[in-house]
């Protein structure tokens, strides 16, 4: 017979059902939004047999009364955690379905010295559709392809819940970034996914798995979003397995190798799972206030004027100044890449405030308008790198923009630090995607779709985050998401615009100060502390002749003219990608559109 037992905290009541044997691992049921214990029934009945069960109502939920205000997810995971401690229940099992694993996966972050083991059912919320209509949506797929007992069930618990509450509590399921809480878990986590789940596609489970340290993912078939109801038994018995540690599922490969990479040089350092993943940086801005229309209007006309005069200036043909070229050689060298449309003047006055300070700068040429796909230029940089001396102090990439995501995959692909990366500094990129470009044509620009594959992984790629620095403005109309990254350090700059931010004195004044933070050796980086929180980051040929045939071309102006020089040139001419000898650095001061 189940008993059944109430945990209080101030004016919230958790109804506790348990049922099972008593001995073996404590397993813990979390509801989802608007449902409660009883759609646990099978689950619960298949652990109940190696273990003690305690299927939750959560407050307002099931039979609870409804509280005043609902819960943070962040709170709720506390909450998790006393009532485990309260009920001294011993070797707990987390599982959470649906927001119930978002409350899971925050207790698991918050609490690592509780809980070893966690099973996420269809985790929400997918930060590619966190809105109410694409999640309404997506549900209303998902329950045409309901069986009865699932339509039934629901409708029951809604009914219990209320409308009311039920909107109220929907407000911080929709406001949680799951993406940023998933890197900081510690604990062997079970993802299970069913199917046929609209709400929580393959893609979306696949980037959960990537983003906690130690996960992996199992699909039931033919099951959707409610695959614990109508598969009871064999959730169940994944779940035991997983609790006996069985390895169940299978790990999803992709660029987290990146991920595991850096915890393995964690270990070397020493530093425990918990202080590997606790993130040091983070998304330290407040939320932007709304801008005035008016003002909105008056500030995107600024922005495009100010890069249609950029544009007409790259038809002048400027010419790198010789004086980057000299340099601190205790600095690293600093490498700038410009956005998609875009000519490495645009980025001219970061370039100077950065020489001024003694960094030497250097620019890539041969890009044409950077309109290739993100992986194909990455690789050209990198092969381009590669071929010449690396500088004593190392590099670090001011970028912009798209320039912005070629180089944190230039990061991930240096995971030996052949190329002496010390970290990025970005400028109004897209770590996201910019939900704008999949209305355009362009197939350049519609690489920055949110759902684009090089998007969505660089999103789930979080291991380099740490030594990552994003700045951008109070506004962007190319990117209202914003370029906030999770496990990076965030800046907003009291500056508006995409364009206009490159020239601004506050933006030099920060890249510099970013520049200087970054300037540590990567082993001095992992051994201080490895930040890893995701969040949640995709293709053409440039039909520009120039791409094609000189994009891996680096100039800093260094040999030839100064003993010192860090790179190897053939003086006056353009180095060709498909050379057998490969790409080299260009002496002169030629620029390119």
């Amino acid at each position: 017979m189940p008993t059944i037992r109430e945990f209080r905290r101030g004016d919230r009541v958790t109804r506790i059902t348990r049922t099972g044997i008593d001995d073996g691992p404590g397993y813990v049921l979390v509801h989802g939004i608007g449902m409660a214990h009883e759609y646990w029934s099978d689950v619960a009945e298949s652990l109940g047999r190696t273990g003690p069960v305690h299927a939750l109502d959560l407050p307002g939920f099931g039979d609870t009364p409804e509280p005043e205000h609902p819960l943070s997810m962040p709170a709720a995971g506390d909450l998790l955690a006393e009532l485990v401690q309260a009920e001294g229940i011993e070797n707990p099992v987390l599982i959470g379905h649906s927001s119930g694993a978002q409350a899971v996966a925050e207790a698991a972050a918050r609490h690592p010295q509780l809980f070893e083991r966690i099973v996420l059912i269809g985790p929400t919320v997918n930060p590619r559709e966190r809105s109410v209509p694409k999640q309404a949506a997506r549900l209303a797929q998902d329950l045409v392809l309901a069986h009865p007992k699932v339509l039934g069930l629901g409708l029951w618990s809604y009914a219990r819940a209320g409308v009311g509450w039920y909107l109220e509590t929907l407000r911080p399921v929709m406001a949680h970034r799951i993406e940023r809480t998933l890197p900081g878990i510690s604990a062997q986590t079970l993802v299970i996914r069913g199917e046929r789940d609209r709400i929580v596609p393959r893609e979306w489970a696949e980037q959960v798995t990537r983003m906690v340290p130690h996960a992996r993912l199992v699909e039931v078939p033919g099951r959707g979003h409610e695959t614990m109801i109508t598969a009871g038994a064999q959730v169940g018995d994944l779940i035991v397995r997983h609790a006996r540690g069985d390895l169940v599922g299978s790990e999803v490969p992709g660029i987290a190798a990146a991920d595991a990479a850096v915890t393995a040089d964690t270990a070397a350092t020493g530093a425990t799972a918990a202080e590997a993943i606790a993130p040091t940086k983070g998304i330290d801005v407040e939320r932007a206030k709304p801008i005035p229309l008016l003002a909105a209007a008056v500030w995107w006309a600024l922005d495009y004027l100010d890069a249609a005069k950029q544009q007409l200036r790259v038809l002048t043909v400027p010419k790198l100044p010789k004086r980057w070229a000299r340099g601190d050689t205790g600095k690293p060298t600093i490498l700038l890449l410009p956005g998609v449309y875009e000519h490495w003047s645009f980025m001219e006055p970061l370039g100077d405030a950065l020489n001024a300070r003694g960094y030497r700068v250097q620019v890539a040429h041969g890009l044409g308008a950077n309109l290739l796909a993100i992986p194909d230029t990455a690789e050209r940089v990198s092969r381009a790198l590669a071929r010449i001396p690396t500088p004593p102090e190392g590099r670090v990439v001011v970028a912009h923009s798209k320039g912005g995501l070629i180089g944190k995959l230039l990061l991930l692909r240096d995971l030996d630090h052949h190329l002496d990366l010390r970290g990025l500094v970005a400028i109004a990129t897209p770590f996201g995607g910019a939900r704008l470009a999949r209305y355009l044509l362009d197939p350049s620009m519609r690489e920055f779709d949110p759902d684009s594959a090089t998007i969505v992984e660089l999103a789930s790629a979080a291991s380099v985050n740490s030594r990552i620095v994003s700045l951008f403005g109070v506004f962007d109309p190319h990117l209202p998401e914003g370029s906030s990254l999770a496990g990076a350090t965030n800046r907003r700059l009291p500056v508006a615009g995409h364009f206009r931010i490159l020239s601004a004195p506050e933006t030099a004044a920060a890249v510099v100060t970013a520049v200087e933070s970054l300037s540590a050796p990567p082993e001095a980086v992992i051994a201080a502390a490895v930040a890893t929180i995701a969040a949640a980051i995709d293709t053409d040929a440039d039909a520009d002749t120039g791409a094609d045939a000189a994009a891996d071309a680096l100039s800093g102006e260094d040999a030839g003219a100064e003993a010192d020089a860090d790179t190897s040139a053939v003086a006056g001419g353009e180095a060709d990608a498909d050379a057998p000898d490969g790409p080299t650095a260009q002496s002169s001061s030629k620029g390119r559109a």
